[in-house]
């Protein structure tokens, strides 16, 4: 996947393309160096009216887990936590708690 541009996210969430909203997330995960600009745009997807915009901004915090060996916990967890009650989005909350577990070093059965 190509780089994209951080206005190329805002463009795509003011036009209300899903599609491109999802692209420009991944992207943005893979290529930008800012691993929490990434992170708290991917949290401000949480609420996305399309589910699979969601899902996506969900798989890109596991992303950013593997990317950047870094994340902010205490802001991720909840949210992906939250998704898990939802059937649409669940496994993909669990596969990023996991990356996170793993590349984090963290435990999600922690405190």
């Amino acid at each position: 996947m190509p780089p994209a541009r951080r206005d190329e996210l805002e463009r795509a969430l003011a036009e209300g393309d899903d599609d491109a909203v999802q692209e420009t997330i991944v992207a943005l995960t893979l290529h930008d160096a800012d691993g929490t600009w990434v992170q708290d745009h991917c949290l401000a997807l949480k609420d996305h009216p399309s589910w699979q915009a969601r899902a996506t901004a969900m798989t890109c915090l596991g992303h950013i887990a593997r990317i950047h060996r870094s994340i902010d916990i205490d802001r991720v967890l909840p949210p992906l936590r939250s998704a898990m009650s939802d059937p649409r989005t669940a496994g993909y909350a669990e596969q990023a708690i996991e990356d996170i577990e793993i590349y984090v070093g963290f435990s999600a059965d922690d405190p």
